[in-house]
């Protein structure tokens, strides 16, 4: 039976529209075939992955095949963004390295091909035990260049980027044949990131926000614990959801939305996954964007296991420099 869509939809520069609600399937418990086709049911139609995501493209895949097989979905009425990750940030692995994603996800392309991170490392280095020799010289313009062929090539219909700062994209832009499509960072009522966020405006760049409700509950990743309440559990937004009869976490993904942005949420409890894309029937007003602002700030994701000895950033004011 097929399945009806719940989406807005944000028109990116290369004129194709993307789903601004995208599924999340970085590693959690219980993500499997019956997980995707269940999202599919509610109406999800963007899938975010990676290739450092481990099992998650070839999980992706298995379902996709299942969905089209029921008739639940056709392709090209997925969205599905995945990424490379930095050790295969070398412009003779880039190609390969997206045919490799293909093959686990049962596609013959993507929406969206992302740089995960803008910098190198070797093959087979763990992130967050990074040594100085674990990085590697970055040939950036010789990796957009890649990227833009898979374009061309038709292995992917737009090519972006993630955890990119002001003045790394001002870099590239400045040697970029096509301009990052989207760009995809830590973003939420307790992130706002105005600065990335208005200079993509500027270059015709969609930000899409991860971690869009903070990352709640998400558990603990080897530099410490990952996530945090402060941002469903604000007061701000649980006096906005009450006016509108909400949760403080629609409200919150909502706020995206009303800035132009789009959302990665994840969830495998069926009553949140339905509430996370149940958005398009309230709008908040200035008032509430105003009474937003005021939220305490609440980053999450500083990358300090890509900064120190050996790496390109020494800082992580470093790798979020606006110039």
């Amino acid at each position: 039976m097929r399945t009806a869509e719940k989406q807005l939809r944000l028109k990116l520069n290369n004129g194709e529209l993307m789903p601004a609600v995208a599924t999340g399937t970085a590693p959690m418990k219980q993500f499997n075939t019956e997980f995707i086709l269940k999202a599919i049911e509610l109406g999800y139609r963007h899938f975010d992955t990676a290739k450092f995501y481990g099992p998650s493209e070839k999980i992706l895949g298995e379902a996709f095949q299942e969905a089209f097989k029921q008739g639940l979905v056709k392709r090209e009425e997925l969205f599905i963004t995945t990424k490379i990750p930095p050790s295969d940030m070398n412009p003779a692995d880039i190609i390969p390295t997206l045919k490799t994603s293909l093959s686990a996800l049962q596609v013959d392309y993507v929406d969206m091909y992302l740089i995960h991170w803008p910098l190198r490392v070797r093959a087979g280095a763990t992130w967050w035990q990074l040594t100085p020799e674990d990085y590697l010289p970055l040939d950036m313009p010789g990796c957009w260049k890649a990227l833009e062929e898979c374009v061309e090539l038709g292995l992917t219909k737009g090519i972006g980027v993630s955890n990119w700062s002001v003045k790394n994209l001002k870099s590239l832009v400045s040697h970029a044949k096509i301009i990052p499509a989207v760009n995809q960072i830590e973003r939420h009522p307790g992130c706002e990131q105005s600065a990335i966020v208005n200079y993509c405006k500027e270059i015709g760049t969609v930000v899409t926000g991860y971690a869009a409700l903070g990352a709640p509950g998400y558990g603990a990743l080897p530099l410490g614990t990952y996530g945090t309440n402060a941002v469903i559990e604000s007061p701000i937004l649980q006096e906005i959801a009450a006016k509108y009869g909400k949760t403080s976490a629609q409200v919150a993904l909502r706020w995206a939305l009303e800035l132009g942005c789009g959302v990665v949420v994840k969830s495998v409890n069926p009553v949140r996954m339905a509430q996370n894309i149940d958005l398009f029937d309230f709008a908040l007003t200035d008032e509430d964007l105003e009474s937003i602002k005021a939220m305490p700030h609440h980053k999450i994701e500083h990358g300090h296991w890509f900064v120190g000895p050996g790496s390109p950033y020494k800082t992580t004011d470093d790798l979020w420099a606006e110039e």
